[in-house]
Protein backbone atom coordinates (compact mmCIF):
# COMPACT_ATOMS: atom_id res chain seq x y z
CA UNK A 1 0.00 0.00 0.00
CA UNK A 2 1.22 3.88 -0.45
CA UNK A 3 3.21 4.57 2.55
CA UNK A 4 4.67 7.95 1.93
CA UNK A 5 7.69 8.84 3.92
CA UNK A 6 8.95 12.34 5.40
CA UNK A 7 10.45 13.59 8.70
CA UNK A 8 8.88 16.31 10.79
CA UNK A 9 10.76 19.40 11.21
CA UNK A 10 10.50 21.97 13.44
CA UNK A 11 9.18 24.38 11.25
CA UNK A 12 6.83 21.53 10.29
CA UNK A 13 5.37 21.16 14.04
CA UNK A 14 5.71 25.47 14.40
CA UNK A 15 3.28 25.87 11.75
CA UNK A 16 0.99 23.11 12.80
CA UNK A 17 0.95 24.66 16.17
CA UNK A 18 -0.01 27.97 14.82
CA UNK A 19 -2.71 26.57 12.63
CA UNK A 20 -4.34 24.79 15.94
CA UNK A 21 -3.97 28.82 17.59
CA UNK A 22 -5.94 29.81 14.55
CA UNK A 23 -8.45 27.44 14.55
CA UNK A 24 -9.18 28.49 18.27
CA UNK A 25 -9.50 32.19 17.97
CA UNK A 26 -12.07 31.55 15.15
CA UNK A 27 -14.23 28.98 17.01
CA UNK A 28 -14.39 31.66 19.94
CA UNK A 29 -15.00 34.81 17.92
CA UNK A 30 -17.80 34.09 15.93
CA UNK A 31 -18.54 35.98 13.57
CA UNK A 32 -22.41 37.15 12.40
CA UNK A 33 -24.23 35.85 10.49
CA UNK A 34 -24.34 38.19 7.16
CA UNK A 35 -20.34 38.46 7.19
CA UNK A 36 -20.00 34.70 7.42
CA UNK A 37 -22.05 34.27 4.49
CA UNK A 38 -19.88 37.18 2.70
CA UNK A 39 -16.68 35.49 3.35
CA UNK A 40 -17.49 32.08 2.83
CA UNK A 41 -18.59 33.20 -0.70
CA UNK A 42 -15.16 35.64 -0.52
CA UNK A 43 -13.36 32.97 0.12
CA UNK A 44 -15.29 30.46 -2.98
CA UNK A 45 -14.28 33.28 -5.45
CA UNK A 46 -10.98 33.43 -4.72
CA UNK A 47 -10.08 29.65 -4.76
CA UNK A 48 -12.00 29.57 -8.53
CA UNK A 49 -10.60 32.27 -9.26
CA UNK A 50 -6.82 31.30 -8.10
CA UNK A 51 -7.24 27.65 -8.67
CA UNK A 52 -7.79 27.90 -12.11
CA UNK A 53 -5.31 31.11 -12.47
CA UNK A 54 -2.41 28.65 -11.30
CA UNK A 55 -3.39 26.68 -14.88
CA UNK A 56 -3.62 29.95 -16.72
CA UNK A 57 -6.75 31.24 -16.82
CA UNK A 58 -6.86 34.82 -17.68
CA UNK A 59 -10.12 35.99 -15.95
CA UNK A 60 -9.61 38.64 -13.17
CA UNK A 61 -10.80 38.21 -9.81
CA UNK A 62 -13.98 40.51 -10.47
CA UNK A 63 -14.45 39.10 -13.64
CA UNK A 64 -14.75 35.77 -12.45
CA UNK A 65 -17.47 36.87 -9.26
CA UNK A 66 -19.75 37.91 -12.47
CA UNK A 67 -19.53 34.85 -14.00
CA UNK A 68 -19.90 32.37 -11.50
CA UNK A 69 -22.95 34.66 -10.09
CA UNK A 70 -24.70 34.63 -14.05
CA UNK A 71 -26.78 32.08 -15.17
CA UNK A 72 -25.05 29.36 -17.12
CA UNK A 73 -24.92 31.25 -20.76
CA UNK A 74 -24.53 28.55 -23.95
CA UNK A 75 -22.31 31.35 -25.60
CA UNK A 76 -19.48 31.33 -22.72
CA UNK A 77 -15.87 31.11 -23.73
CA UNK A 78 -13.36 28.32 -22.26
CA UNK A 79 -12.07 30.55 -19.56
CA UNK A 80 -15.33 31.03 -18.21
CA UNK A 81 -16.44 27.69 -18.81
CA UNK A 82 -13.44 26.67 -16.39
CA UNK A 83 -14.20 29.40 -13.62
CA UNK A 84 -18.13 27.77 -13.71
CA UNK A 85 -16.92 24.65 -13.44
CA UNK A 86 -14.68 24.75 -10.28
CA UNK A 87 -17.30 27.02 -8.85
CA UNK A 88 -20.02 23.96 -9.41
CA UNK A 89 -17.16 21.71 -8.27
CA UNK A 90 -16.63 23.84 -4.80
CA UNK A 91 -20.69 23.94 -4.28
CA UNK A 92 -20.54 19.93 -4.84
CA UNK A 93 -17.94 19.45 -2.17
CA UNK A 94 -20.02 21.69 0.08
CA UNK A 95 -22.77 19.49 -0.54
CA UNK A 96 -20.78 16.39 0.17
CA UNK A 97 -19.43 17.34 3.10
CA UNK A 98 -22.85 17.64 5.16
CA UNK A 99 -23.47 14.30 3.91
CA UNK A 100 -20.11 13.15 5.34
CA UNK A 101 -19.35 11.82 1.79
CA UNK A 102 -16.03 10.05 2.22
CA UNK A 103 -13.36 10.32 -0.66
CA UNK A 104 -12.94 7.25 -3.00
CA UNK A 105 -12.31 6.30 -6.52
CA UNK A 106 -15.93 7.20 -7.48
CA UNK A 107 -15.60 10.55 -5.50
CA UNK A 108 -13.04 11.49 -7.11
CA UNK A 109 -14.09 10.72 -10.76
CA UNK A 110 -16.96 12.79 -10.07
CA UNK A 111 -15.38 15.52 -9.21
CA UNK A 112 -13.29 15.88 -11.51
CA UNK A 113 -15.90 15.14 -14.09
CA UNK A 114 -17.39 18.56 -13.00
CA UNK A 115 -14.27 20.29 -12.70
CA UNK A 116 -13.65 19.03 -16.84
CA UNK A 117 -16.63 19.47 -18.40
CA UNK A 118 -17.04 20.63 -21.48
CA UNK A 119 -19.63 22.27 -23.50
CA UNK A 120 -23.35 21.78 -23.54
CA UNK A 121 -25.90 18.84 -23.32
CA UNK A 122 -25.67 16.03 -21.01
CA UNK A 123 -22.65 16.07 -18.25
CA UNK A 124 -21.13 12.93 -17.62
CA UNK A 125 -21.58 11.61 -14.35
CA UNK A 126 -17.92 10.27 -14.10
CA UNK A 127 -14.61 11.14 -15.49
CA UNK A 128 -12.49 8.20 -16.93
CA UNK A 129 -8.97 7.95 -16.25
CA UNK A 130 -6.21 8.58 -19.06
CA UNK A 131 -5.87 6.09 -21.66
CA UNK A 132 -2.96 5.08 -24.40
CA UNK A 133 -1.53 7.99 -26.26
CA UNK A 134 -0.73 7.47 -29.90
CA UNK A 135 2.65 5.91 -31.21
CA UNK A 136 5.45 8.06 -30.55
CA UNK A 137 3.61 11.05 -28.38
CA UNK A 138 4.89 11.16 -24.83
CA UNK A 139 1.83 11.87 -22.06
CA UNK A 140 4.22 14.01 -19.59
CA UNK A 141 4.23 17.79 -18.01
CA UNK A 142 6.29 20.33 -20.11
CA UNK A 143 7.60 23.46 -19.46
CA UNK A 144 5.95 26.65 -20.56
CA UNK A 145 9.23 28.01 -21.98
CA UNK A 146 11.28 25.47 -22.91
CA UNK A 147 8.74 23.25 -23.87
CA UNK A 148 10.80 20.20 -22.49
CA UNK A 149 9.07 17.55 -19.89
CA UNK A 150 9.27 18.80 -16.30
CA UNK A 151 7.41 15.41 -15.37
CA UNK A 152 6.83 12.40 -16.88
CA UNK A 153 3.86 10.65 -15.02
CA UNK A 154 3.41 6.57 -14.81
CA UNK A 155 2.01 4.76 -17.94
CA UNK A 156 -1.74 4.70 -18.54
CA UNK A 157 -2.12 1.35 -17.78
CA UNK A 158 -0.37 1.81 -13.99
CA UNK A 159 -3.12 4.24 -13.24
CA UNK A 160 -6.20 1.86 -11.71
CA UNK A 161 -4.13 0.50 -9.51
CA UNK A 162 -2.16 3.18 -8.30
CA UNK A 163 -5.85 5.13 -7.61
CA UNK A 164 -7.03 2.20 -5.54
CA UNK A 165 -3.79 2.38 -3.45
CA UNK A 166 -3.91 5.72 -3.00
CA UNK A 167 -7.72 6.05 -1.91
CA UNK A 168 -7.41 2.50 0.10
CA UNK A 169 -4.47 4.98 2.37
CA UNK A 170 -6.74 7.90 2.45
CA UNK A 171 -9.42 5.67 4.16
CA UNK A 172 -7.14 3.50 6.15
CA UNK A 173 -4.75 6.60 7.08
CA UNK A 174 -6.17 8.10 10.98
CA UNK A 175 -3.01 8.97 12.92
CA UNK A 176 -1.53 11.80 10.58
CA UNK A 177 -2.60 15.44 11.45
CA UNK A 178 -5.15 16.13 8.55
CA UNK A 179 -3.17 19.13 7.50
CA UNK A 180 -0.33 16.78 6.93
CA UNK A 181 -2.73 14.16 5.15
CA UNK A 182 -4.31 16.48 2.86
CA UNK A 183 -0.71 17.72 1.85
CA UNK A 184 0.16 14.30 0.99
CA UNK A 185 -3.14 13.24 -0.71
CA UNK A 186 -2.77 16.28 -3.04
CA UNK A 187 1.04 15.24 -3.61
CA UNK A 188 0.01 11.97 -4.73
CA UNK A 189 -2.90 12.84 -6.67
CA UNK A 190 -0.97 15.19 -8.64
CA UNK A 191 1.90 12.59 -9.24
CA UNK A 192 -0.11 10.05 -10.80
CA UNK A 193 -1.70 12.20 -12.52
CA UNK A 194 -4.54 10.25 -13.62
CA UNK A 195 -6.27 12.02 -15.70
CA UNK A 196 -5.63 13.87 -19.57
CA UNK A 197 -6.01 17.42 -17.76
CA UNK A 198 -7.19 18.51 -14.42
CA UNK A 199 -5.06 17.26 -12.30
CA UNK A 200 -3.91 19.90 -10.78
CA UNK A 201 -7.22 21.83 -9.98
CA UNK A 202 -8.95 18.04 -9.13
CA UNK A 203 -5.58 17.95 -6.52
CA UNK A 204 -6.25 21.07 -4.80
CA UNK A 205 -9.75 20.97 -4.83
CA UNK A 206 -9.74 17.60 -3.09
CA UNK A 207 -7.06 18.87 -0.54
CA UNK A 208 -9.81 21.40 0.05
CA UNK A 209 -12.17 18.43 0.66
CA UNK A 210 -10.18 16.54 2.87
CA UNK A 211 -9.28 19.33 5.09
CA UNK A 212 -13.28 20.71 5.67
CA UNK A 213 -14.49 17.02 6.20
CA UNK A 214 -11.84 17.42 9.53
CA UNK A 215 -13.55 20.78 10.19
CA UNK A 216 -10.08 22.18 8.84
CA UNK A 217 -11.55 24.41 6.96
CA UNK A 218 -11.98 27.30 8.80
CA UNK A 219 -15.27 27.86 7.78
CA UNK A 220 -15.03 28.06 4.38
CA UNK A 221 -13.11 31.21 4.76
CA UNK A 222 -9.79 30.49 3.66
CA UNK A 223 -8.59 30.73 0.63
CA UNK A 224 -4.76 29.19 -0.12
CA UNK A 225 -5.05 28.90 -3.59
CA UNK A 226 -4.01 33.25 -3.63
CA UNK A 227 -1.16 32.15 -1.77
CA UNK A 228 0.18 29.69 -4.53
CA UNK A 229 -0.22 32.73 -7.02
CA UNK A 230 1.47 35.08 -5.50
CA UNK A 231 4.48 32.41 -5.25
CA UNK A 232 4.12 29.93 -8.18
CA UNK A 233 7.63 29.00 -8.87
CA UNK A 234 7.67 28.20 -5.04
CA UNK A 235 5.06 25.71 -5.88
CA UNK A 236 5.78 24.20 -8.38
CA UNK A 237 9.48 23.62 -6.84
CA UNK A 238 8.13 22.36 -4.04
CA UNK A 239 6.36 20.42 -5.95
CA UNK A 240 8.84 18.64 -7.95
CA UNK A 241 11.46 18.48 -4.25
CA UNK A 242 13.83 18.41 -7.19
CA UNK A 243 13.16 14.81 -8.15
CA UNK A 244 13.51 13.14 -11.58
CA UNK A 245 11.59 13.58 -14.31
CA UNK A 246 10.42 9.90 -14.86
CA UNK A 247 8.14 8.90 -12.26
CA UNK A 248 9.58 5.67 -12.04
CA UNK A 249 13.02 6.83 -11.41
CA UNK A 250 11.77 8.18 -7.58
CA UNK A 251 8.70 10.08 -7.77
CA UNK A 252 6.53 6.85 -7.11
CA UNK A 253 8.19 6.77 -3.50
CA UNK A 254 10.25 9.58 -2.27
CA UNK A 255 12.69 9.35 0.39
CA UNK A 256 11.09 12.32 2.32
CA UNK A 257 8.35 14.42 1.54
CA UNK A 258 8.90 16.68 3.97
CA UNK A 259 9.88 19.77 1.87
CA UNK A 260 6.34 20.12 0.48
CA UNK A 261 4.90 18.88 3.62
CA UNK A 262 6.49 21.56 5.05
CA UNK A 263 5.33 24.08 2.23
CA UNK A 264 2.41 23.28 2.37
CA UNK A 265 1.39 23.62 6.02
CA UNK A 266 3.37 27.01 6.24
CA UNK A 267 0.74 28.43 3.44
CA UNK A 268 -2.49 26.97 5.81
CA UNK A 269 -0.89 28.57 8.50
CA UNK A 270 -0.19 32.25 6.97
CA UNK A 271 -3.99 31.91 5.07
CA UNK A 272 -5.63 30.89 8.70
CA UNK A 273 -3.75 33.38 10.37
CA UNK A 274 -5.32 36.01 8.03
CA UNK A 275 -8.79 34.82 8.85
CA UNK A 276 -7.92 34.72 13.01
CA UNK A 277 -7.02 38.44 12.27
CA UNK A 278 -10.25 38.95 10.97
CA UNK A 279 -12.21 37.55 13.67
CA UNK A 280 -9.97 39.55 15.91
CA UNK A 281 -10.78 42.95 14.50
CA UNK A 282 -14.45 42.05 14.42
CA UNK A 283 -14.46 41.49 17.50
CA UNK A 284 -13.07 45.27 18.76
CA UNK A 285 -14.13 47.20 15.71
CA UNK A 286 -17.10 46.60 14.28
CA UNK A 287 -17.19 48.60 11.32
CA UNK A 288 -14.08 48.64 9.87
CA UNK A 289 -14.55 44.84 8.99
CA UNK A 290 -18.14 45.29 7.63
CA UNK A 291 -15.92 47.92 5.33
CA UNK A 292 -13.39 45.73 4.70
CA UNK A 293 -15.51 43.36 3.21
CA UNK A 294 -17.03 45.62 0.58
CA UNK A 295 -16.52 45.39 -2.73
CA UNK A 296 -15.67 47.83 -5.02
CA UNK A 297 -19.10 48.29 -6.23
CA UNK A 298 -20.59 47.50 -2.84
CA UNK A 299 -18.08 50.79 -1.63
CA UNK A 300 -19.48 52.89 -4.77
CA UNK A 301 -23.20 51.98 -3.77
CA UNK A 302 -22.42 53.09 -0.38
CA UNK A 303 -20.75 55.58 -1.15
CA UNK A 304 -24.12 57.26 -3.28
CA UNK A 305 -26.12 56.32 -0.60
CA UNK A 306 -24.42 58.26 2.29
CA UNK A 307 -24.18 61.52 -0.04
CA UNK A 308 -28.06 61.23 -1.54
CA UNK A 309 -29.25 60.68 2.19
CA UNK A 310 -32.37 59.49 0.45
CA UNK A 311 -33.90 55.95 -0.22
CA UNK A 312 -32.80 55.75 -4.20
CA UNK A 313 -34.75 54.07 -7.09
CA UNK A 314 -33.34 51.19 -8.86
CA UNK A 315 -33.61 53.35 -12.19
CA UNK A 316 -30.63 55.70 -10.13
CA UNK A 317 -28.68 52.74 -9.46
CA UNK A 318 -28.63 51.75 -13.49
CA UNK A 319 -27.54 54.88 -14.27
CA UNK A 320 -24.96 55.37 -11.63
CA UNK A 321 -23.06 51.61 -12.71
CA UNK A 322 -24.13 52.45 -15.96
CA UNK A 323 -25.55 48.79 -16.06
CA UNK A 324 -28.58 46.88 -17.47
CA UNK A 325 -31.91 47.27 -15.44
CA UNK A 326 -31.47 42.87 -15.47
CA UNK A 327 -28.04 43.40 -14.11
CA UNK A 328 -29.21 45.94 -11.27
CA UNK A 329 -32.26 43.65 -10.62
CA UNK A 330 -29.53 41.14 -9.54
CA UNK A 331 -27.03 43.01 -7.77
CA UNK A 332 -29.56 44.40 -5.52
CA UNK A 333 -31.06 40.78 -4.20
CA UNK A 334 -27.58 40.08 -3.60
CA UNK A 335 -26.87 43.36 -1.47
CA UNK A 336 -30.07 42.94 0.23
CA UNK A 337 -29.20 39.50 1.16
CA UNK A 338 -26.19 41.28 2.63
CA UNK A 339 -27.89 43.60 4.50
CA UNK A 340 -26.27 46.06 2.72
CA UNK A 341 -29.62 47.54 1.49
CA UNK A 342 -32.92 47.11 2.03
CA UNK A 343 -36.60 48.00 0.40
CA UNK A 344 -37.66 51.23 0.94
CA UNK A 345 -40.78 51.72 -1.17
CA UNK A 346 -43.23 49.45 -3.01
CA UNK A 347 -44.90 46.36 -2.01
CA UNK A 348 -45.12 43.51 -4.82
CA UNK A 349 -42.21 45.55 -6.41
CA UNK A 350 -39.75 47.04 -5.09
CA UNK A 351 -39.61 50.79 -6.20
CA UNK A 352 -36.87 51.99 -4.31
CA UNK A 353 -33.88 50.82 -1.65
CA UNK A 354 -32.33 52.88 1.77
CA UNK A 355 -29.04 51.71 3.47
CA UNK A 356 -29.58 48.38 5.40
CA UNK A 357 -29.50 49.05 9.33
CA UNK A 358 -26.41 47.51 9.95
CA UNK A 359 -24.54 50.00 7.67
CA UNK A 360 -26.67 53.23 8.39
CA UNK A 361 -23.92 54.63 10.71
CA UNK A 362 -21.28 54.59 8.28
CA UNK A 363 -19.83 57.99 7.38
CA UNK A 364 -18.19 58.51 3.99
CA UNK A 365 -14.86 59.39 6.43
CA UNK A 366 -15.67 55.17 6.99
CA UNK A 367 -15.28 54.47 3.61
CA UNK A 368 -12.07 56.16 3.14
CA UNK A 369 -13.32 59.73 1.68
CA UNK A 370 -13.30 63.46 2.86
CA UNK A 371 -16.53 64.19 4.27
Amino acid sequence: MFNPKFTYTNTMVSELMSIEHSRAIVDLMPLPATVERDLIEKAKVKMTHYSTRIEGNLLDLEQVSRVVKQKPEKNRIAAEDEVRNYWEALSFLSREKKKGTPITEDFILQLHAIIYQHGTGRKALKSRYREATEPGVLFAVFDNKTRQPEYIPPEYSDVPVLMDDFTTWIKQETDLPIPIKAAIAAYQLLTIHPFEDGNGRTARALATYMLSLADYDMKGFQSLEEYYVEDLDGYYRHLQMGLPVLYYDGRHNPENMAPWIEYFVKIMSLAYEKVANLAKQFSTSNQHVLIALLEPNETTLLRFMIETNRPVKPIELTQLFQVHTRTIGKWTKQWVLKGLIEPAGGTKRITAYRIGSGYSEFTLADLGYKE
